[in-house]
């Protein structure tokens, strides 16, 4: 009926901190450490200035489309519930 935690054992302790010093990827910038290189390339995107994503209703700019993705889907799910104007919305964020 419940479940029962199994305690980690030392071994598996060991095996967890070799895994996470293998962060073979290193920002140039900041000298973050990443797992996977497509996670550095997100992250480095965030230093540059050069690269951003506007939201057509009320001009809030974001260095990651998928932040821009959010803010839009935030936006029109409030707008939906309580009928309110986009640019209304956007004062929100």
């Amino acid at each position: 009926m419940f479940a029962i935690m199994q305690l980690e054992t030392d071994e598996r302790r060991e095996f967890r901190r070799k895994m996470r010093s293998k962060c073979d990827f290193v920002c140039k910038f900041c000298q973050r450490r990443f797992t996977k290189s497509y996670n550095l390339m997100i992250h480095e995107r965030s230093h540059k200035d050069d690269i951003t994503f506007t939201c057509d209703i009320c001009g809030k700019t974001f260095k990651r489309q998928d932040n821009l993705k959010q803010h839009s889907a935030l936006r029109k799910g409030w707008q939906n519930l309580w009928r309110l104007q986009a640019t209304d919305i956007c004062m929100i964020d």
